[in-house]
């Protein structure tokens, strides 16, 4: 997707936010969170585990491709009805990315003591 294309449909999504606001999309979001922990299950079900679904791997994945795509519009959304600035949330991310390397790292120092 070109970035003309990508500036537009992000536009097209403050615009959305802005109509609906805040409140009516704090609860969408909520729900496509919901809608995605479904799917990811379903996914989990769809590869035999658990309990079996008629859903094939092939229908859950696009399922929970498209439950993504619905949250991260959401979260869009949310980042700029809370004026929260990117550059915050790449902060706490890079954090929380050091600090699962971390514990990976401690995993794997403990189980070479074993």
């Amino acid at each position: 997707m070109g970035r003309d294309r990508k500036v537009f449909i992000g536009n097209i999504n403050i615009e959305n936010a802005e109509y609906y606001g805040y409140e009516a999309q704090k609860d969408q979001c909520i729900e496509e969170c919901s809608e995605l922990i479904q799917a990811l299950n379903k996914y989990s079900r769809a590869c035999g585990k658990g309990k079996p679904t008629k859903m094939t791997k092939e229908e859950a994945l696009a399922n929970v491709i498209e439950e993504i795509a619905d949250v991260e519009v959401m979260l869009e959304q949310m980042v700029h009805l809370l004026g929260i600035k990117r550059y915050d949330i790449s902060l706490v991310k890079v954090e929380k990315i050091r600090n699962t390397r971390n514990e990976i790292e401690r995993e794997k120092y403990e189980q070479l003591g074993k």
